[in-house]
C-alpha cells in the first residue's frame, strides 16, 4: 500500500547515502571490501559493447582460464568471467576450464548459487559453448564406503537437476579398480 510505498522509497534514499559514505571511509581509510573489489574489476573491464583499454589489453594476453570450485561462485563472479572472455570465439586457441562438483556447493551464504554452475555446465557461458564432463571414479573410498553412499545419497537428493531451486540430482560414482572391499 502507500505507506508501506513510502518506507520502502525512504529505505531505498537511505541506502544510497550509506553506499556513499562507506566509499568515503573505503577513500579515506585506503580500504576497500571485497564485494567494492570485484565491482572495480568488472568495471575495470567495460561492457561487451564498449570494452576498455584494460579490457582489450587482457583479451590479447589472456589464453587459458581455468576455474576451480566453480559450484561455489557467485553472479557477480560469473559476470567479471564472462567479461574477462568475451569475444572469445570457438577455436581460437584460448580455453575456459571450469571445475566444480555441484553435490559440494557450500557456500551460498555469501552468494554462491549452485544453479549458476548447472546452467552455465548446459548453457555455456556467454557465446562459449562448454564441453561438461562427468568424474565417476572415486579414488578416496572403498567399495562398500561408496556403495552405502550411491544407495543412501540417490534416495536423498533430488532425480533431476533444479536450477531455480539449486537442486542438484545425485551422480552415483563407482570405486577406483585397486579399491579394498574391507571397511564400511
Amino acid at each position: 500500500d502507500a505507506e508501506e510505498w513510502a518506507v520502502l522509497l525512504a529505505e531505498f534514499h537511505v541506502l544510497r547515502l550509506a553506499a556513499a559514505q562507506l566509499e568515503v571511509v573505503f577513500a579515506e581509510q585506503r580500504v576497500a571490501d571485497y564485494p567494492r573489489f570485484a565491482a572495480a574489476a568488472r568495471q575495470a573491464l567495460g561492457t561487451a559493447d564498449a570494452p576498455t583499454d584494460t579490457a582489450l589489453a587482457l583479451d590479447a594476453e589472456l589464453r587459458h582460464v581455468l576455474v576451480d570450485e566453480f559450484q561455489d561462485t557467485s553472479e557477480a563472479q560469473v559476470q567479471l568471467l564472462a567479461a574477462l572472455t568475451a569475444g572469445w570465439q570457438h577455436g581460437d586457441g584460448r580455453t575456459l576450464f571450469l571445475v566444480g562438483d555441484p553435490m559440494q556447493s557450500i557456500y551460498r551464504f555469501r552468494n554462491a548459487e549452485v544453479g549458476l554452475f548447472l546452467d552455465i555446465r548446459d548453457r555455456g557461458l556467454g557465446d562459449l559453448a562448454l564441453e561438461p564432463l562427468t568424474l565417476a571414479v572415486n579414488f578416496r573410498s572403498t567399495v562398500p564406503v561408496i556403495d552405502w553412499v550411491n544407495t543412501c545419497f540417490e534416495q536423498v537428493l533430488p532425480k533431476d537437476h533444479d536450477v531455480l531451486r539449486g537442486a542438484v540430482s545425485y551422480a552415483p560414482s563407482v570405486a577406483r579398480p585397486e579399491a579394498g572391499a574391507d571397511g564400511g
